[in-house]
């Protein structure tokens, strides 16, 4: 929790400031993938499906960063309204991600530790920064089923936390009725479809670097353009920089006006353009 009220302090700190309201989602990653673990090893009790362990982070992680920022509003002496939306992304039952599952969560292993791992269960990983983490399959989300909630509370001026962990992947079935599937979604491509779908004019990724830095050169990257980001995405790490760098050049290909990449502790700077920005008409 601690944890949690320093990182919303300058969010709502520009949230006070703002005429209009935030739309704030959060990832939850590592969180899923430690349910998923005490699943598979507890003994006295049935295992949950992991679209469920999504809803329960999802909820968790939004309640948290629900009250801090309540308590940061209030310090403020802010009006300002925030509520939490649990919410649930449609996803097409077909996808090839199924057949091949990417999406790192939970902790990182020693190779020592994942082969402990591997005994328990064998499962599905990939190598990050020389360690490694279980991959799930990641669709691609389609629809956010909640979108008109969401759209009315922010028309009435509330902040709304919504599509934690990319939110609840669910299909629909052959009776037309809705199924939870068994996935995590990318919380920067879902983030990217509800900016859309809301008609945003800015998305902005907080990280916790101040620029993304150039695979070819290692130099930061302070503006780009949507051709030069496309052109370099394959250079990206799959599970870090690139649905990131991917996320913002959907949201401008699909009309927005700003997209940034920037540090959450230097909130107020990436505010200020001290970040990595794709604006429409970078050079």
């Amino acid at each position: 929790m601690a944890n949690v009220r320093k990182s919303v302090k300058p969010i709502v700190k520009a949230l006070a400031k703002s005429k209009d309201p935030f739309v704030i989602t959060h990832g939850n990653g590592p969180q899923v993938g430690e349910e998923f673990l005490r699943n598979i090893h507890a003994r006295q009790i049935p295992r949950m499906p992991l679209y469920l362990l999504n809803a329960e982070t999802q909820a968790v992680i939004g309640s948290m960063i629900e009250q801090a920022i309540r308590e940061e509003l209030e310090r403020l002496r802010s009006k300002k309204q925030v509520v939490t939306i649990i919410t649930h992304v449609l996803v097409g039952k077909d996808d090839a991600a199924f057949k091949r599952p990417t999406k790192p969560i939970g902790p990182f292993y020693t190779r020592a530790q994942l082969k402990k791992e591997l005994i328990a269960e064998r499962f599905p990983y990939t190598k990050e920064q020389g360690l490694f983490r279980r991959v799930v399959p990641s669709p691609k989300p389609i629809k956010i089923l909640e979108l008109e909630a969401i759209k009315e509370q922010t028309s009435s001026g509330v902040s709304v936390i919504c599509c934690g962990g990319g939110g609840i992947p669910m299909a629909r079935n052959g009776t037309g009725s809705y199924s939870g599937v068994n996935a995590v979604l990318d919380k920067d491509r879902t983030t990217s479809l509800l900016a859309s779908s809301l008609g945003a004019k800015r998305i902005i990724i907080l990280t916790d670097i101040d620029h993304v830095i150039d695979p070819k050169t290692r130099m930061p990257i302070e503006l780009i353009s949507v051709e030069q980001a496309r052109q370099r995405l394959d250079k990206f790490e799959v599970g870090t920089m690139k649905p990131k760098v991917e996320a913002c050049v959907s949201f401008m290909e699909k009309g927005g006006e700003d997209a940034r990449i920037g540090s959450l502790s230097q909130f107020s700077d990436v505010l200020r353009g001290k970040c990595t920005r794709m604006p429409p008409d970078a050079t």
